[in-house]
């Protein structure tokens, strides 16, 4: 008994090593991301504040050269959208009903009390994207029964290229964090806890609502085995079922306060915008539609083919590499991160933007995909090839960061 105890101790204790090693890890990328995204801002400042304070010296009042330092670099793209919720709340008809709501609610509270609303993006989003970067190591231990290579999975997941969405204030880092919750309590059996994160997840953006896939292939896999173990099991249903409830919530919200919810059947594409997204998506992106991921691949390739630029190349090269870590990572992927991966790959590829920008997001919805990195981690066997990671995918989310800071890339 006392040998297993050890065991059991020795375990935790390294576990606990590792997990202060990747909070280290993220520390020191979340730093490097701020100051190169503050120097990026000199060469083009795009803000009011940007033109108006030089970046050095230091200058006073001391919190508008914090916030010219910490903040205002970060202030493109679906930055300026979430800031304007925070700020003034959702309107009906001017593309703030595109973005699910618990990102810019979460940030109320700091936004409120501190009275930035982008400092209170910026703090959610990176405390977000440190808590799923331990979940991610927690749940790569669980699946790949240790340290080493759980540790492995949390590298590939901060180094990729496309963490450069972690350390932006985007709803991707609460999305990840809350999805591999989801995960964490699927495998673990807490089916309660599991729909709740789930729930949440869908209340964050639109893909948790496909959270519910792995979780009914889980479930399956818990009771198939028992006669009548999945009818007898109906509380583990209803908790499954607070997954889909979290977009429900929304579709009411936007039903009875934003009057944003009228029902379009006449085609596929007025269904979903209708329906599951918003009318007044075309606010924020003027094109944008849903098609066979075959067909928007042909209409982003005719694009490249005709008039080739920077943006469709970024995205193209990163999905191609996302799509190869697919290939390498699926025989070692449970059946329900198998489908999960394959339902996040195929709507994210089927998703066009017009042919000036037909990928925009493209990597970043890719990124969502997190199993990938716990399959991948059982490659990575040798000290030469954790440093060829780290070194490429950090000189990778500080090329983005720079093409983001310039706007000469839509992430």
């Amino acid at each position: 008994m006392s040998g297993v105890v050890g065991e059991v101790h020795t375990s935790w204790r390294e576990s606990r090593f590792w997990a202060w090693r990747i909070v280290g890890m993220w520390m020191v990328v979340r730093v490097l991301t701020s100051l190169w995204a503050a120097a990026v801002s000199t060469l083009r400042p795009l803000t009011a504040i940007e033109r108006a304070i030089p970046l050095w010296p230091p200058s006073l009042p001391l919190e508008q050269w914090l916030y010219r330092l910490l903040l205002a670099p970060w202030e493109r793209w679906d930055v300026v959208w979430y800031a304007r919720i925070v700020e003034f709340g959702y309107r009906a008809y001017d593309g703030t009903a595109q973005f699910h709501p618990l990102y810019p609610w979460s940030a109320l509270p700091l936004a409120r009390l501190a009275g930035q609303s982008l400092l209170a993006l910026f703090v959610v989003s990176s405390l977000a994207g440190l808590g799923s970067a331990w979940l991610l190591f927690r749940l790569a231990e669980l699946e790949l029964g240790g340290s080493p290579q759980a540790r492995a999975a949390a590298l590939l997941y901060l180094a990729c290229p496309m963490a450069f969405v972690l350390f932006v204030p985007y709803s991707e880092a609460l999305f990840l964090l809350l999805s591999i919750a989801c995960f964490w309590f699927l495998r673990r059996r807490v089916w309660w806890a599991a729909g709740l994160a789930g729930g949440l997840a869908a209340l964050t953006r639109q893909q948790g609502v496909l959270l519910l896939l792995p979780a009914t292939i889980e479930l399956w896999d818990a009771y198939r085995h028992e006669d009548s173990g999945l009818l007898r099991n109906w509380k583990a249903w209803v908790g499954l079922s607070l997954i889909p409830s979290g977009l429900l919530l929304w579709l009411i919200y936007r039903a009875a306060f934003l009057s944003d919810l009228n029902l379009d059947v006449h085609n596929f594409h007025e269904l979903i915008y209708s329906f599951l997204i918003s009318s007044s998506a075309v606010e924020v992106v003027s094109t944008q539609t849903f098609m066979w991921p075959w067909q928007a691949l042909a209409l982003a390739l005719m694009r490249l083919w005709q008039a080739p630029d920077l943006d469709l190349i970024v995205n193209l090269v990163l999905s191609l590499g996302f799509l190869l870590a697919v290939v390498f990572s699926w025989r070692r992927l449970r059946l329900s991160h198998r489908l999960y991966v394959l339902t996040i790959t195929l709507i994210s590829f089927s998703y066009h933007t017009g042919m000036t920008h037909p990928y925009m997001g493209l990597p970043r919805h890719l990124f969502l995909a997190f199993p990938v990195f716990i399959g991948l981690a059982p490659l990575i066997r040798h000290p030469w090839q954790r440093l060829a990671i780290a070194g490429s995918g950090f000189a990778g989310i500080l090329f983005l960061t720079f093409l983001f800071g310039l706007q000469g890339w839509v992430p």
